[in-house]
């Protein structure tokens, strides 16, 4: 099974973005079980996730220097190898800080980040058009995921 985790503010403009990629991927027919968890702006929960060995999909807005509403893909490995100003912040912490935290513990699970370019992280703000209309995209990006790991269960038993 895999975890599909949002974190994310619905009051905080487009730091929602998680949470409304997550609640269109409920309403998909997916070729596995998912379990869909809304972390809100709680990153530790993302910890209890990661101390565990299902894979772990996690969709946030991330200032990565790209146009506002861009998609990126990543793997843990590739966050934890970017310069401190660069990691992906997860709401007061770095992902860096949360996945050595689950290290510390023992093996990691598997960890994808789905990071979408903020345009307006305002208080009381809604999602920036730019990022609403990146949602297809992250949605179409995670279910491509789903699908390889799916395939990947199925042919090696």
């Amino acid at each position: 099974m895999i975890h599909v985790i949002s974190l994310g503010n619905d009051f905080c403009g487009d730091d929602g973005i998680g949470p409304r990629v997550v609640e269109r991927l409920t309403k998909q027919k997916l070729p596995i079980p998912i379990k869909f968890i809304n972390a809100g702006e709680d990153a530790f929960i993302l910890l209890e996730y990661l101390v565990q060995s299902n894979p772990v999909f996690l969709v946030d807005c991330a200032r990565m220097g790209l146009m506002p509403g861009s998609v990126r893909r990543f793997n843990a490995e590739e966050v934890l190898m970017q310069s401190p100003k660069q990691l992906v912040s997860l709401h007061g912490f770095s992902f860096a800080e949360i996945f050595n935290l689950a290290k510390s513990v023992g093996k990691p699970a598997p960890c994808t980040i789905f990071g979408v370019e903020p345009k307006d992280m305002q208080r009381g703000a809604a999602l920036s058009e730019v990022v609403e209309k990146s949602i297809p995209k992250a949605v179409n990006m995670i279910i491509e995921e789903i699908k390889r790991y799916a395939d990947s269960k199925n042919t090696h038993h």
